[in-house]
């Protein structure tokens, strides 16, 4: 039986998305070299992702950006100490005030597990800025060899990087806690659809535990903001609310605020998507 043509399109556009996002990964890796499995798992096509759906979702995603980046400039207006900064999530700098940080400490280290081209360009004439690119969870290459191999009898604790055993006088969560464990996760399920979900939930959870420990123990000041909360307001008055921080209870936040993360027909046509966010401006 011939398939429908609507299938067709969807087969076709799906195949042409993969094979676009294959032939970034693989520009990217030729400008910009990083450990092949980060392009395997996703993580390299998340980045360049982000930064399409913040162009294209501008005027929804307008006030999340900006009330990140006035929450870490409060947080870094409030440091005691003026010689380093720690930005771990720092992405494509769409939500993070460089020019503040720049200004308030001798030293600005932005962290993440891939650091793009236009970014590598656009802090490379500021003297004071330091890109580190390392997985902050620790788990990464070890996730990549245990769903190659379908071998998940045991799953990886994450390891977060000695840094050289650096102390900073700020250290800054951007956005990142609650999707710490969704790109391990979503490629261990894919290549090993036979695992618990409970399995997976306690992966998300110690990478988030232990991040969380982390940012706390190597700096007198730590800044945390993260979405707790996602909603789904479906077209009819239906809404369903999801923890997305693994059953984590934190602490009354400084902030909140709610990111508009996927509005009406931007990437379902019943539903918008709402996230909601804390801050905290010394998680300490």
């Amino acid at each position: 039986m011939t398939p429908p043509a609507q299938t067709v399109q969807r087969r076709t556009a799906k195949r042409f998305m993969h094979e676009t996002g294959m032939l970034r990964d693989l520009l990217e890796f030729v400008r910009n070299p990083y450990p092949w499995h980060l392009a395997a798992m996703g993580y390299v096509r998340e980045v360049s992702g982000i930064a399409d759906r913040a162009r294209a979702l501008a005027p929804a995603w307008r006030e999340h950006l900006d009330r990140t980046r006035r929450a870490i400039s409060t947080s870094a207006e409030a440091s005691r100490g003026r010689g380093s900064v720690l930005v771990d999530g720092s992405g494509n700098l769409l939500d993070v005030p460089l020019d503040c940080l720049c200004a308030r400490f001798g030293r600005v280290v932005l962290l993440d597990i891939v650091h793009s081209r236009q970014v590598r360009k656009a802090v490379s004439d500021r003297s004071n800025v330091e890109l580190l690119s390392a997985d902050v969870t620790g788990v990464a290459h070890a996730v990549y060899r245990a769903a190659r191999s379908r071998d998940v009898s045991v799953l990886p604790r994450s390891v977060p990087p000695d840094l050289d055993g650096r102390q900073f006088d700020l250290i800054i969560s951007v956005n990142i806690l609650s999707q710490l464990g969704v790109t391990p996760c979503r490629y261990l399920k894919a290549h090993c659809p036979a695992i618990p979900p409970k399995r997976l939930h306690m992966l998300s959870r110690d990478l988030i535990e232990t991040h969380l420990a982390w940012i706390r123990g190597r700096a007198p000041q730590s800044c945390l903001i993260t979405d707790v909360r996602r909603a789904e307001h479906v077209t009819g008055g239906t809404s369903v609310e999801t923890d997305i921080l693994e059953g984590l209870a934190l602490p009354e936040p400084d902030e909140t605020w709610d990111w508009q993360i996927a509005p009406l027909n931007s990437v379902y046509p019943d539903r918008e998507v709402v996230h909601c966010v804390h801050a905290f401006h010394d998680l300490r």
